[in-house]
């Protein structure tokens, strides 16, 4: 017997005092309400109605289980229409980690286009780094720069950010523009250090060559300077006084001609071993409203940020460079050593 029916029949019949009024209300046969209020009637071994030719009235127990049931059943059907409404218009909280700078640079600036779509829904950001961090428990999901072993996660890779070169127009007009990746030994360079601790002092670039030579040439430059930090922001707040050079993503603001904060170099030639991007979820929240239209929202930011980017290839999410498998602290010490 399906219970919640048949006490939907049971209110129903009260309700109308009649059967088949309430098999009309239900939409379905007379004969289906009357097998399912007798079922319940055999169930509780109460008899619910006294059946007469001018229809139904409730028994003393009758009345008693109705009274008891009409609330619950008004809470229930409370719940359905909760959960429907928040399946049409996500509301709630929103819990998101990912990359300190990619989230404050990248994300936040359009949160409140966001908002106006999806008025009801509260946003939480959490810096994570990594993704075995132990907060990420309390996260609906993450998005993350980095080499990262799925395990437990969905993956859904985002548009890869190219990254430029640069420093304040102070920096270059004191120490001189560099005309060659090699120039940059002679720099202060700002080194990021990766969530796995490594120091990523190793700058590889690309060019492509004119026709009938090799396709293309690649440069490897150890560079120093007198900070590291595995927070890009350190970085980046150095290199806006004027206090070295770092490798930013070219989408940044900071970058943005009309601001001159920030001035790129070597811009014929491309940063390698760009770390890749992406979502990760985890499988029961595949349906989940508010995780989905979160993750269509960055998505789209970062195909809307990728159409200011050169035109680079997206990397593979699990061929790392040469140097990540080294279980060096410094990314240089791989091509001194091979």
């Amino acid at each position: 017997m399906d219970k919640l029916k048949a006490i939907q029949y049971f209110l129903a019949a009260a309700q109308t005092g009649s059967l088949s009024a309430a098999a009309r209300q239900q939409g379905v046969t007379l004969q289906a309400v009357a097998k399912l209020v007798g079922a319940l009637e055999a169930q509780l071994g109460a008899t619910l109605f006294q059946r007469s030719s001018r229809g139904l009235t409730l028994t003393t127990d009758g009345a008693q289980y109705a009274e008891a049931c009409a609330p619950l059943l008004m809470q229930l059907q409370a719940a359905d229409d909760g959960l429907r409404q928040a399946r049409q218009r996500p509301q709630g909280v929103l819990v998101v980690g990912g990359t300190p700078f990619f989230l404050q640079h990248c994300v936040v600036p359009a949160l409140p286009l966001f908002h106006d779509s999806f008025p009801d829904l509260t946003v939480d950001l959490r810096s994570i780094l990594h993704l075995d961090e132990p907060a990420n428990r309390d996260c609906d999901l993450l998005v993350l720069h980095g080499w990262f072993d799925a395990r437990d996660w969905v993956r859904r890779e985002l548009p890869l950010m190219p990254q430029v070169t640069v420093a304040a127009p102070s920096y270059w007009k004191r120490y001189g523009i560099p005309r060659h990746p090699r120039d940059l030994a002679e720099h202060n360079c700002l080194c990021y250090r990766n969530p796995y601790g490594k120091l990523l002092d190793l700058w590889r670039y690309r060019q492509d060559t004119q026709a009938g030579q090799q396709s293309e040439v690649i440069e490897q430059v150890i560079v120093r300077g007198w900070l590291n930090s595995n927070h890009r922001d350190n970085l980046l707040e150095l290199a806006m006084g004027g206090g070295g050079v770092m490798r930013i993503p070219q989408v940044s603001e900071h970058v943005n001609p009309a601001r001159g904060l920030l001035v790129p170099v070597l811009q014929d030639w491309e940063v390698m071993d760009l770390p890749p991007l992406a979502i990760y979820f985890r499988t029961e929240q595949r349906r989940a409203l508010r995780v989905r239209v979160f993750m269509d929202f960055v998505t789209t930011r970062l195909a809307d940020l990728a159409k200011r980017s050169s035109n680079v290839g997206q990397p593979d999410m699990d061929i790392r460079p040469a140097w990540h498998h080294s279980s060096s602290r410094r990314a240089s010490t791989w091509l001194t050593h091979r």
